[in-house]
């Protein structure tokens, strides 16, 4: 009899585990549903430089999480011609005395992290904002000298290494499902000029910029729910 009874206790105690696996489990946070995708494309930034217009082009990409937020990597470049003359040239060797009196390029480029979030990104036009952390260099270069061959004139006393910081808010419109423009206003802050003749430069400055990005980028704006039509005839 007790054989009976501690046998029957077995089956209702593993027919009470068995109900309560197969019960949903409840959480006090459903874990959300995450996806990746990922995005590139060409980056241009436009500034007040030396009291003059600047512009510098370059690239960037990222990895998209949820849709709403991203991390990558991007890098600039001045390409506009922003000159200095009348230099007083140190006198101390391997300096060429040449460059004195001559026109002198100004070279800015930096490279880093980019990290942003976006507002309603599947909508055609919706906001975001990001941030670009970035470290690089501003030297002075021979003027005449054919842009690609510029290292080589590189005066090495004005090479500053430099931080650059540029928070800033955008404007996205969905072109097609792959491809969107982006156009952002912010200010850049550089940190690490020492050489006097670039503090007139005032590096630190309001920006524009405008950036062409390919990946995922299909509009939710017409996928709302069709409402099924009654066939009068069915009735």
């Amino acid at each position: 009899m007790k054989k009976i009874l501690t046998l029957l206790l077995l089956l209702i105690s593993l027919s009470n585990l068995s109900a309560q696996d197969s019960t949903e489990v409840k959480y006090l946070v459903n874990n959300p549903k995450v996806s990746i995708s990922g995005f590139g494309g060409i980056l241009s930034e436009t500034s007040i430089l030396d009291h003059g217009l600047s512009e510098s082009v370059g690239a960037g990409g990222a990895l998209t999480i949820t849709d709403y937020f991203f991390i990558g990597g991007y890098g600039l470049s001045l390409t506009s011609n922003n000159y200095i003359s009348d230099l007083i040239i140190p006198q101390a060797p391997p300096l060429d005395s040449t460059f004195m009196g001559k026109k002198l390029r100004t070279s800015f480029s930096h490279a880093g992290i980019w990290v942003g979030g976006i507002l309603f990104p599947k909508k055609r036009v919706h906001v975001g904002i990001s941030t670009r952390i970035g470290w690089g260099s501003v030297h002075l270069e021979k003027a005449d000298v054919a842009y690609v061959n510029n290292a080589n004139y590189l005066l090495d006393y004005t090479n500053n290494k430099v931080f650059v910081v540029t928070p800033q808010v955008e404007l996205e419109v969905n072109i097609t499902s792959w491809l969107k423009v982006n156009l952002g206003v912010g200010y850049r802050y550089v940190s690490g000029i020492s050489f006097d003749r670039f503090k007139s430069y005032d590096f630190n400055t309001p920006q524009i910029t405008f950036g062409l990005y390919f990946g995922g980028f299909a509009s939710k704006d017409n996928d709302e729910e069709e409402t099924p039509t009654t066939d009068p005839d069915s009735e």
